[in-house]
């Protein structure tokens, strides 16, 4: 049936105006720990845990391995002030998987060319393919994950899962660790890494999800601020903020 142009578009505008309102998502409110670190705490939706944000020519960040097979991350947690995530995968035999380098050490198996990796190197981080990693520096840190949740601001097609999460990303020169005390779905949780801080979101341009699950833990001691996030089994590593040497 021939529908003119002008019932048309106003059939459309009706639709729309039928249609809920979203909810307005506050921008994230973050607050400075002191050397160069901010923390938020993350609320939004299903969506709960803690971000750090920060630098990386303003901190150490280092690869802790586990001494003998796997550890919790409060006991990789060097003291002082410190952030500590987990970080490698690992597989049945408990060892770490994929690249991961630490200052001209290797500390685990070899690149996996379809994985992501979080590389830092010169004081600069960026988010990449497995197969772009070439011969890391001296000063390189590098570690890989799956999937890459954002990629130059977009979000790729994701498997359907509801996890626990730990996730690291870059924002405007920045690097943002995130790791949530909720089960939150793939896709979801990388929208909310890819939104505007306008929008609610963290604003990542590249993401990447790293070992997660049970393996989710946090431990965070930070010019007077406390949390941990206790996993369900250990760990092969650990990724390491501390201050930097003065």
């Amino acid at each position: 049936m021939f529908v003119p142009a002008v019932a048309l578009a106003l059939a459309v505008a009706l639709a729309a105006a039928a249609e809920p309102a979203q909810p307005a998502r506050p921008p994230p409110v973050w607050t400075p720990l002191g050397r160069g670190v901010e923390h938020l705490a993350v609320a939004q939706g299903e969506i709960e845990g803690h971000a750090f944000r920060f630098r990386p020519s303003d901190v150490e960040l280092r690869i802790v391995p586990a001494p003998e097979g796997r550890a919790d991350v409060s006991e990789l947690a060097p003291a002082g002030d410190v952030i500590a995530t987990n970080a490698s995968f690992f597989d049945e035999a408990g060892k770490a998987m994929g690249l991961t380098f630490d200052r001209g050490r290797s500390l685990a198996g070899p690149r996996l060319v379809k994985w992501g990796a979080f590389v830092v190197e010169g004081g600069r981080a960026r988010i990449v393919r497995g197969a772009e990693i070439r011969d890391p520096g001296a000063d390189a840190l590098v570690v890989q994950g799956l999937p890459r949740l954002v990629i130059h601001g977009d979000v790729p097609k994701l498997k359907a899962q509801r996890a626990a999460r730990t996730a690291v990303c870059t924002e405007s020169g920045r690097v943002v660790l995130v790791v949530t005390t909720s089960r939150v779905d793939t896709t979801e949780f990388a929208r909310f890494l890819a939104a505007p801080a306008a929008a609610g979101g963290l604003g990542c341009e590249d993401a990447l999800n790293l070992d997660g699950g049970p393996s989710t833990q946090l431990a965070a001691r930070w010019g007077g601020f406390n949390a941990q996030v206790e996993g369900g089994w250990p760990v092969p590593n650990a990724l390491v903020v501390a201050p930097k040497a003065r």
